[in-house]
């Protein structure tokens, strides 16, 4: 039996494409689903396992998708919704901060302090669009501001407290 602790996340199934039995589905990483066993979906408190038939990006946020056993618009409304998910030995996410087994979307709220003790802003978001990962930060002027994620800026990270300390380069909110 499936549970819980067995999968991860990947995205939500939001709503009917057409009437083939595609669905519209948002896909918070970067990998693809062809290459999984399957996907798992909750339906009434039971983890279902669906293989993926197609795949197709829609937009920068969201895909198109095909589940096997659902062939019409009636099928696929019913799964959306639904969050969907992989079974953790089926993926690996490359999120990751460091080897910690911490997450950026784990950081989302903490707050950033600059190691001279000022507080920089809360972090909001990330950006793992490109190659170099970004913290997107709301500074204490309520402005928006992008600070790079590279281990060797960061001296201190204290989950109980939710504070990062980063040695901030000069000038990066200026």
């Amino acid at each position: 039996m499936l549970h819980s602790t067995d999968m991860i996340r990947l995205g939500q199934l939001t709503k009917p494409h057409g009437i083939k039995g595609e669905m519209t589905a948002t896909l918070d990483y970067d990998l693809d689903l062809l290459a999984l066993k399957c996907i798992v979906i909750e339906i009434d408190g039971i983890f279902v396992p669906f293989f993926p038939e197609i795949v197709r990006p829609k937009s920068t946020e969201t895909i198109i998708l095909s589940v096997s056993g659902v062939s019409d618009e009636n099928e696929a409304k019913e799964l959306c919704g639904h969050d969907y998910y992989a079974l953790n030995d089926d993926v690996e996410i490359d999120d990751s901060l460091d080897s910690s087994g911490g997450y950026l979307s784990d950081f989302i709220g903490f707050s950033l302090n600059n190691s001279d003790g000022t507080t920089a802003g809360e972090i909001i978001d990330f950006d793992d669009s490109t190659e170099n990962i970004l913290f997107i930060i709301r500074s204490t002027d309520g402005n928006r501001h992008l600070v790079p994620v590279a281990e060797d800026l960061i001296t201190e990270i204290d989950p109980e407290a939710k504070v990062i300390t980063m040695d901030l380069p000069e000038g990066l909110f200026d």
